[in-house]
């Protein structure tokens, strides 16, 4: 075999496989502004009752994202696509790539330990709790984080720090907060 059959060979296939790639990707040649408009579409769908337009949202969120257009607001609604969509490993997932982007954004390390505590990894919620609420005093979560926080201590065995927590959250909401044994058995 010679030399330039061998490079039409390695070319062809470079280009069959080129071509697959773009064509499996219905959306290759979309600009980013359309494809940041179908997201929010999506988004605004599946909140206004079709739960199949979160998957879809997520979709685009993360495509505009691996195209390198993912600022802070695409991150933060991948994040709620995901979240809306009940795929609270995604979403965990997706804040922990936010984070590595925007390692002191409060309302991203929120959100994670939220979802960590959903997951039930306890002891990797309580770690963002506590990165959160000191730095959290004027946020509008500060006492969901101190009663979120109260739960992983509840699981992890820490009754006495997790009430302290649910006591010092009820002080600062009109809300009820359900003690955590009625919490977990729901």
């Amino acid at each position: 075999m010679n030399i330039s059959r061998i490079i039409t060979i390695v070319l062809t296939i470079g280009a069959i496989v080129f071509l697959v790639l773009m064509l499996s990707d219905p959306y290759f040649f979309a600009s980013t502004k359309k494809m940041r408009k179908n997201a929010e579409a999506k988004l605004e769908e599946g909140i206004m009752g079709n739960p199949n337009a979160f998957k879809e949202a997520s979709y685009f969120f993360d495509a505009l994202i691996e195209q390198g257009h993912g600022d802070r607001q695409t991150h933060d609604l991948l994040y709620w696509s995901y979240r809306y969509d009940k795929n609270y490993a995604q979403a965990e997932a997706a804040l922990s790539e936010a984070l590595a982007l925007y390692p002191d954004d409060l309302n991203f390390r929120y959100h994670r330990a939220e979802m960590r505590l959903e997951l039930g990894k306890y002891e990797a919620a309580l770690e963002d709790y506590n990165a959160v609420i000191p730095a959290a005093r004027s946020e509008s979560f500060y006492y969901d984080a101190l009663y979120g926080r109260g739960a992983a201590r509840y699981m992890l065995g820490q009754k006495a720090e997790a009430e302290a927590d649910r006591v010092k959250a009820q002080e600062l909401t009109q809300d009820t907060l359900q003690t955590y044994t009625v919490y977990f058995e729901e």
